[in-house]
């Protein structure tokens, strides 16, 4: 009996640690318990011009990427160009985030014009949707003069050498790469896969992730990419970059730059409308800002400074307009010079010359009429009783009162004028102090009502 129960026991116990494993073995296996899934693709947009904002943009969404520990960064890039030093601090950030990033230039019908290139070059995937394309590299600078063949040859050999080392580290041809920037060469998605420009054509974020399943990375980050069942968590650019990215643009900040000067003007010119004031000092801070972000030439600066002193010396002095003439000019090619960026981020010219001719002449118009207010005589107080027509309540004898614009005066007779009777009309000549000097107005109509 006692070895039938035994045996009884070793079977139950071998039973009880057998389901236990098999369900210990089945919640392992679940990815709800006991294994957390693989974290997803970080998928961030870059879109417009290159701006300090979209560098700060993706320097902050890789940082999150790191943070979120995911496996791979996919960037949406879709640029005709923008600064040369916010390139290359995303291109820094590329090479420096710890995860492959992967630069997919998206949706059909986008482009990665002049910086656009040196940012998928950087990438340790290329990635291109069908009817896109690339190129168009060559630095261009707009700064006031153009520059000098020696200055130029400088700056083209060494974005040429740049994008040269970014396309051979990582696999890629750098003779096709050179040429984009010597020879401002654009291909399309397709001409850049034959000829080794980029690594994957993809029609979607999806496909890409298939087709690069077993992609093996050249370069510093040299590995194997494993992407089957990785899901995609996109991030599009949030409102607050978006509005730095539109202040940072060369044609906004020249705008709310002048309208700021402008209504600061106004606001000096005629104190006490108060909103001229305070809408001219938000847009001249935020313009501030926008142009603190982007390389400003001193030619543009002065000439804004100029611009202001010739609307001003119009408002004092009978030029003929010729001084608010040299006002608008100045004012125009301070916008066109004002800023030394490259193509993708110049000022749009038709913008700042119809924004010159406008506001240089509604700026001229309005400091000419504070002005001219300024110089009137003063028409309150009681400098403007004099000339009044008046009203006798009381006789003067030798002081009585009169009713004149609503209320009761002392007056006194001016010397030689005869007596006043209640009723009489009397005209205000002069003012001592709250006695009126009044002489009689003969046949004149009152021109007072009563309370």
């Amino acid at each position: 009996m006692t070895f039938r129960r035994q045996r009884a026991a070793i079977w139950v116990g071998l039973l009880t640690t057998g389901a236990a494993l098999l369900i210990a073995g089945l919640l392992g296996a679940s990815p709800g318990f006991g294994q957390s899934s693989r974290p997803p693709v970080y998928s961030l947009e870059l879109s417009g011009d290159i701006s300090p904002a979209t560098a700060s943009w993706v320097d902050k969404a890789l940082g999150d990427a790191a943070d979120q520990d995911a496996p791979l960064a996919i960037i949406r890039l879709d640029t005709p160009g923008g600064l040369d030093t916010s390139l290359r601090d995303i291109v820094k950030d590329i090479l420096a985030a710890p995860m492959p990033v992967i630069v997919y230039v998206t949706p059909n019908g986008a482009r990665a014009a002049s910086a656009g290139v040196y940012i998928t070059e950087a990438a340790d995937v290329a990635a291109m949707a069908p009817q896109t394309n690339i190129g168009s590299a060559s630095p261009i600078s707009i700064g006031p003069g153009g520059e000098s063949d020696v200055l130029d040859r400088k700056i083209t050999n060494d974005a040429a050498a740049y994008i040269r080392a970014l396309a051979a580290g990582h696999g890629r041809n750098p003779a096709l790469a050179e040429r984009m920037v010597r020879q401002a060469v654009n291909v399309t998605a397709t001409e850049a896969k034959a000829a080794g420009l980029i690594d994957v054509i993809a029609p979607s974020e999806e496909a890409l992730l298939r087709k690069v399943d077993g992609f093996r990375v050249q370069g510093p980050k040299a590995q194997t990419l494993h992407t089957a069942g990785l899901e995609i968590s996109d991030h599009d650019m949030p409102l607050q970059y978006e509005v730095l990215q539109l202040l940072v643009n060369p044609t906004i900040a020249f705008l709310l730059l002048s309208v700021g000067l402008i209504g600061l003007a106004i606001e000096i010119f005629s104190p006490g409308l108060i909103a001229p004031g305070v809408l001219g000092l938000i847009c001249f801070l935020l313009g501030l800002y926008g142009t603190a972000q982007l390389p400003v030439t001193a030619a543009g600066v002065l000439l804004l400074a100029l611009a202001m002193g010739l609307f001003i010396a119009e408002a004092h002095f009978n030029s003929h307009g010729v001084l608010g003439f040299g006002g608008v000019v100045s004012l125009i090619l301070s916008g066109l010079l004002l800023f030394n960026t490259n193509e993708g981020a110049r000022v749009s010219v038709p913008v700042v010359v119809t924004a010159g001719l406008v506001m240089g002449g509604f700026f001229a118009l309005l400091v000419q009429r504070a002005v001219a207010a300024r110089r009137l005589p003063v028409q309150t107080g009681h400098e403007e009783l004099v000339g009044a027509v008046a009203e006798v309540r009381v006789p003067p004898a030798p002081e009585g009162q009169v009713f004149t614009n609503g209320a009761l005066w002392r007056a006194r007779l001016s010397d030689g004028d005869g007596p006043l009777r209640a009723g009489d009309r009397v005209r205000v000549e002069s003012v001592d102090g709250l006695t009126l000097l009044v002489r009689p107005e003969a046949g004149a109509e009152s021109e007072q009502e009563e309370n």
